[in-house]
């Protein structure tokens, strides 16, 4: 199995829960919700999440914590920015990481992906033009196959990870989270063109204001007290994890 970087993350790294307007994930009725939906998005999509968390050395619990955070398990049509499914993939972010995996990532896609994708886009291995044609027949696969959906949002994921790696921390899953939600050329995260691969902790990301307030609002939802994270790893949401 190739080796990727080490997915760092500390649960919980915000000292506050996520919180806007009503909805507070500190509250009792709502952290029981959400447990509920973790339940729910494991039941259905478990051993898809497992599968495609082990091909990326990615846990599974942070995937299913992004498919709660991103869709609440529901395969949704596409937004006005064309993210659609599970995951909220939009047709150009897997065709840029896949057509530029190797320019971040020093080792090969894991073959379990290069099977999917030759089965399913054999076009996108071939670093096809990413023409209408192209984005229209991913859009359709993200929206209509869940396990594709889920592969490309995992594949995304392991990309960001190695693009803000370093070598004594490795893939730092706070600078992913921003990254996943503004995009990977958000500025709050390039340096110079390149992208920052230093050290950045949750707390001056989540307080940052040229972090955009969603991708802000992401890592409390995900990293804060109470967050799904939280739910997962140190409040049993699933019982045996």
């Amino acid at each position: 199995m190739s080796n990727f970087s080490n997915v760092y993350f500390k649960v919980p790294d915000l000292k506050q829960s996520y919180k806007s307007g009503s909805l507070d994930y500190s509250n009792k009725v709502v952290k029981e919700a959400n447990k509920k939906l973790l339940q729910s998005i494991n039941a259905q999509y478990g051993s898809t999440i497992g599968f495609w968390s082990s091909t990326f050395q990615i846990p599974s619990q942070v995937i299913l914590g992004f498919i709660a955070t991103e869709s609440g398990g529901r395969m949704l049509k596409p937004n006005q920015y064309l993210a659609t499914g599970l995951m909220q993939v939009t047709p150009n972010a897997i065709y840029e990481c896949v057509t530029k995996w190797n320019r971040e990532v020093s080792v090969d896609l894991p073959s379990g992906a290069t099977r999917e994708l030759n089965a399913k886009v054999p076009e996108l291995l071939k670093k096809a033009p990413n023409n209408a044609s192209l984005r229209a027949k991913l859009l359709s696969l993200l929206q209509r196959d869940a396990n594709f959906n889920i592969m490309s949002g995992t594949l995304i994921i392991r990309w960001l990870l190695e693009r803000f790696s370093n070598t004594i921390v490795g893939g730092q899953l706070n600078k992913t989270m921003v990254a996943y939600n503004a995009g990977a050329y958000t500025k709050a995260l390039v340096s110079g063109g390149s992208a920052i691969t230093s050290y950045i902790d949750t707390t001056s990301l989540a307080t940052n204001p040229r972090v955009p307030k969603e991708s802000r609002g992401y890592l409390y939802k995900m990293l804060g007290q109470d967050g799904f994270l939280s739910l997962l790893y140190q409040q049993g949401a699933l019982n045996k994890i």
